[in-house]
């Protein structure tokens, strides 16, 4: 029967061998992961050295295509683009911007497909980081691009940031973090990155601005007193909402408010139909005042959109002379006529005729036109003795000829 100290050395020697094949057994492990990384890096490798073979064969041909021969003369002599057009810096930038822009705005939508690629392409990033002891937080996105077609980098290094990343919350605001938001948030310069961090719920600041939009944003409780004060302020320092929210006393977020309020107030209390010769004096003193800012004009004429006020001084009180009407409007002299046919058969546009007419607008001479046109055909056809169709409005016995 063996001693008791023999029978610890042999529990010793148990325990010693169990150690020693755990450590066995990690160090199999690793060496696993190890072949496992390599494998990826040098798959990864070779379609790399695959990509930029192709990128050189499409270069050469590309170089090839540019070439341009110019035939049938002998001897043959060949140009090159480079000899035909400069290259010029400010070209090449205009081009890029154009090709990032179409890039962005043709990017395709995320599949599900597409957001797993892009997951484990990053997390191969990662794995790739770790292997070559950098910092695994540093992506390259256009190795990660490569592995996600149809993605540019900066698409999904979007994605990634914004929706992919397992820190990123993208549950239902709670009305906590909401009271929490509202409190964070700096109303004269707000930066949202840090009232999402201050939050420590995983928000981003996009979310943080869509959310301060939607539900957080305070509100103006509108009464006819405060509309009453909104018109007088607008009144007095017309479309500049820094200021009125200065003179009304509110934060200077309430800007955005105050603008969407008038807005609607001037909306409701539109009116349609003819203009009052108040109306027309009204805005001839704005244009006067403040030119073809119709933004501002609006303002000064009650009633009345930026809209309206552009399309009845472009079509009718920039050519009346001050202290006519529609009604009193001198018509059209022979001579006006005459000119008017000329500057028809000489220019393209009615606005080139209008300017040589005179003193009419581009709608006015384009009716008269019309008129003197149809006039014309209808006197051609009492010389061939046709009938004569019947204007709208009229009955046939008033245009035909008298029998």
């Amino acid at each position: 029967m063996p001693s008791p100290s023999e029978v610890s050395e042999l529990r010793a020697l148990e325990q010693l061998e169990a150690q020693l094949g755990a450590l066995h057994d990690a160090g199999d492990t690793q060496k696993n992961m190890q072949r496992e990384v390599i494998h990826a890096l040098e798959s990864e490798q070779k379609l790399v050295e695959d990509a930029l073979q192709q990128l050189a064969m499409i270069e050469r041909q590309t170089a090839a295509d540019r070439e341009l021969t110019l035939a049938p003369t002998e001897p043959k002599v060949r140009y090159t683009l480079p000899l035909l057009k400069k290259k010029s810096s400010l070209l090449q930038a205009h081009a890029d911007e154009r090709r990032r822009t179409r890039a962005l705005l043709s990017a395709p939508q995320w599949s599900a497909q597409d957001v797993e690629c892009l997951r484990i392409a990053v997390e191969n990033e990662r794995l790739r980081a770790t292997a070559l002891h950098t910092d695994p937080s540093l992506v390259d996105w256009v190795r990660v691009s490569m592995q996600v077609p149809f993605h540019t980098p900066a698409d999904c290094r979007t994605r990634w940031h914004f929706f992919e990343r397992p820190a990123v919350n993208l549950t239902r605001w709670s009305i906590g973090e909401k009271r929490a938001l509202a409190t964070a948030i700096d109303q004269a310069n707000p930066s949202w990155e840090d009232a999402a961090a201050s939050l420590k719920t995983g928000r981003t600041g996009y979310a943080a601005l869509e959310a301060y939009q939607r539900g957080v944003k305070p509100a103006i409780d509108w009464t006819p007193e405060r509309d009453a004060a909104l018109l007088a302020a607008v009144q007095s320092l017309g479309p500049d909402w820094k200021a009125v929210v200065q003179q009304l006393g509110y934060p200077a977020f309430c800007a955005s408010l105050c603008h969407q309020r008038h807005s609607k107030l001037k909306s409701t209390a539109l009116r349609l139909g003819r203009w009052s010769a108040e109306e027309d004096a009204a805005l001839r003193a704005a244009v006067a005042e403040y030119g073809c800012d119709w933004k501002r004009v609006e303002i000064y004429v009650p009633g009345r959109s930026g809209q309206q006020c552009r399309e009845r001084w472009v079509g009718r009180l920039a050519n009346i002379p001050e202290g006519e009407t529609q009604a009193t409007r001198r018509a059209w002299l022979p001579e006006e006529d005459a000119r008017l046919r000329e500057c028809v058969q000489k220019y393209k546009t009615w606005v080139q005729v209008a300017e040589h007419v005179g003193g009419r607008s581009d709608k006015m001479v384009r009716e008269r036109w019309l008129l003197l046109r149809r006039r014309d055909e209808e006197e051609a056809m009492r010389q061939l003795g046709e009938p004569v169709p019947a204007r709208r409005g009229r009955r046939q016995s008033d245009t035909g000829p008298k029998t």
